[in-house]
């Protein structure tokens, strides 16, 4: 299974497609166990808050506050959204518990609507929390019966002592989370404090309310915000003065009205407006969440610490794995296709490397720590996919200008048939072996070739006990296949471009853009239907009616006239690309590529940087309001460009980008964020 290079592996029990289908069958429901659970919570506290009455209790005086019960269900939903999120061990508990305290609290929930929606929400989360913890169970136990017996670690096999501590890599060993526990002691002492300064307050305003004197006042007018103001005589004599009072009213005194006033020298409140804990409770609620967070973490830590090193034996199983989109490993059965559905995703962490004199005379091999130093470590890793650049200094030295204003990707200098070996390398799966396997007490190992960048010869990595799911997308991309495939199409475009001679031509300089009606309808349509979306949904308060249209309003206006307002020109001078608000010129020696790939163009830059355009809905609309755009030609008018000087366009194109789009766009935008504050104010 392995080349003759490997070091000593044992011969571990395979994983066949046969026991996949089953490990998948007994998995169930447990992609439905994610953080996305977290959203349903929080979908049934907007549903609360729509059709739940107001729960508060009024005193003689007509002022109301929020009962306990009611405050301590939206804690309790919002602990429950934190729990979940966090994924702890025990969350198949917290519906249930949940459940009962809306269900028993007094003024929890006082709808029909709302408590079975809670009860059906939490069920569900509930039968779904068991199921996969059930499938877990079973399907960990079907692997147990498949691992047997163990089989020596590499190293163990080797005859060597195990490089693995628990608490990291020797070189780069992690600390003890001193730094997460201190900063959740101490967001803890300070959600303390604020309860206990409520008491004190509370204290405070009890003594001097026996020292105030009592008066009436007479109510005047109510502001947006609810708060009212009233004028009343001073105790001592003088003319009327004004306060201003922010209390909840079971019916809001109208102007005109008697108002009872209790006042204690500048102090002025009303009657029955008892100091309330409640904003301090919630503040100190709010500390205290993120600090057991972290002595939550800090805790996992510990333990994680106080593990035992990968020594001797365990069960093992001879796997495939691939690289994903984002550089994580999908577990693949041996006997399996090398692109088929991953089974389950290994994120790695610390990292050993089998170095040809890593032994400590120096003379031998053994396993190490992926960043310490030994001889020959050149003989460690493979080859690059692209050789040294050979422009790259004098006589193969390093003799070159640290201020070379663009730091080439080695990529970019591949060749076609380089760039298509190096996709393809990314996109294989290679045999390896994976101790204890997932779902188990203790942290896996993985022993593998080299498969990502960067790599060694042979890996071994600690990954996490958990089976993590694949990521779920509408098309999987395969290990930095964009980048390569980008890389891959702009060498075989520069490939395939005239040989230079007398008779080549340059490219004609071009120019692509959306007809310029819709170009400048774009913005002010957009904040038109934003604006009058503002006025139907009016609503109070300054997040409501502010903020939050702003914000909304400002991106769809955005997005809108990004997609209506591109204009793109390549010519002597390079290429420019105009959008809502700005245009961007880029000289031909900054670009290193440029493709279609899965209906998205990139534009790549020497520095690193990307610009990609959704290729599918420019051609739609160019189809339907303009002349005919080709991505896939402007692409390939870039590339050469860009990598061959000599066909570079030998005219410039005199015409401006922008117009009218930048201009109308601003306007558009400053237009819509006065209409939503003056909407506000008045």
């Amino acid at each position: 299974m392995f080349p003759s290079d490997a070091p000593p592996l044992p011969s571990a029990a395979p994983l066949t497609v046969a026991a996949a289908v089953r490990w998948r069958t007994a998995r169930t429901a447990w992609r439905l166990d994610g953080r996305w659970l977290a959203l349903l919570p929080v979908a049934f506290a907007v549903l609360a808050t729509a059709v739940e009455p107001s729960a508060a209790r009024c005193n003689a005086q007509g002022i109301c506050r929020d009962t306990w019960g009611s405050a301590l269900a939206g804690w309790s939903v919002l602990a429950e959204v934190v729990l979940l999120a966090t994924r702890i061990r025990i969350r198949v508990l917290v519906p249930p518990v949940v459940l009962a305290l809306l269900w028993y609290l007094p003024d929890g929930l006082l709808t029909p609507l709302a408590r079975w929606s809670a009860v059906l929400l939490h069920v569900l989360l509930t039968a779904v929390l068991l199921g996969a913890e059930a499938g877990r169970r079973r399907a960990r136990r079907q692997l147990d019966e498949l691992m047997a017996p163990p089989v020596p670690f590499p190293w163990t096999a080797a005859g060597a002592p195990t490089p693995v501590h628990p608490g990291g890599s020797p070189v780069r060993r992690d600390g003890p989370p001193a730094l997460s526990r201190v900063l959740g002691i101490l967001l803890l002492v300070v959600a303390a404090a604020f309860p206990l300064y409520g008491l004190w307050a509370q204290a405070r305003t009890e003594a001097a309310a026996e020292q105030a004197v009592r008066v009436t006042g007479t109510a005047g007018t109510t502001d947006r915000d609810g708060v009212l103001t009233v004028r009343f005589p001073p105790p001592g004599g003088g003319p009327d003065r004004t306060a201003a009072l922010d209390v909840w009213w079971r019916r809001r005194p109208q102007p005109g009205e008697p108002v009872p006033l209790l006042v204690d020298g500048d102090s002025v409140r009303a009657l029955g407006d008892d100091y309330d804990l409640s904003g301090q409770l919630s503040a100190g609620g709010l500390i205290a969440l993120p600090g057991l967070v972290l002595l939550g973490s800090a805790a996992v830590a510990t333990a994680r610490r106080a593990r035992p090193a990968f020594a001797g034996s365990a069960p093992a199983l001879a796997v495939r794995v691939r690289a994903d989109a984002r550089g994580d490993l999908l577990v693949l059965p041996l006997d399996g296709p090398p692109d088929g559905p991953g089974l389950w995703r290994l994120v790695e962490r610390d990292r050993y490397r089998w170095a040809h004199r890593g032994a400590p005379d120096g003379e031998g091999p053994a396993w190490v720590s992926e960043f310490e130093s030994t001889d020959d470590e050149d003989a460690d890793y493979p080859d690059p996919p692209v050789g040294p650049d050979p422009d790259y200094g004098d006589d193969g030295d390093e003799d070159v200008d640290e201020d070379d204003e663009f730091d080439e990707d080695p990529v970019d200098r591949a060749t076609p048939a380089e760039a298509a070996a190096w996709l393809a390398r990314a996109g294989r799966s290679v045999p390896a072996v994976l101790y204890r396997g997932p779902d188990g007490p203790d942290h896996q190992l993985l022993v593998r070739p080299g498969l990502l960048d960067h790599d060694p010869n042979w890996v071994a990595a600690v990954v996490a006990p958990a089976a993590r799911a694949p990521r779920f997308s509408r098309r999987t991309e395969r290990y930095r296949e964009r980048e390569l495939a980008v890389a891959a199409l702009t060498a075989e475009t520069v490939a395939a471009a005239p040989a230079a001679g007398p008779d080549s031509e340059p490219v004609p300089a071009r120019r692509w853009e959306m007809p310029a009606p819709l170009r400048a309808a774009a913005g002010p349509v957009a904040a038109l239907l934003v604006a009058t979306a503002v006025v139907l949904l009016d609503d109070d308060g300054w997040w409501e009616n502010l903020v939050r249209p702003l914000w909304i309003g400002s991106t769809a206006i955005l997005a809108c006239a990004q997609t209506l307002s591109w204009q793109m020109v390549a010519d002597r001078d390079g290429l420019r690309v105009a959008t809502a608000l700005r245009t961007r010129s880029f000289r031909w020696a900054e670009i290193s590529a440029a493709a279609v790939h899965r209906d998205l163009l990139t534009i790549r830059l020497r520095g690193g940087r990307e610009f990609s355009f959704a290729s599918r809905p420019a051609v739609w609309l160019a189809g339907h309001f303009g002349d005919r755009y080709d991505p896939v030609a402007l692409a390939r008018t870039v590339a050469t460009a860009a990598h061959r000087p000599d066909l570079r366009p030998d005219r410039a194109l005199p015409d401006r980008l922008g117009g009218p789009q930048h201009l109308v766009n601003r306007l558009s935008l400053a237009g819509y964020a006065m209409f939503t504050v003056v909407h506000y104010l008045l």
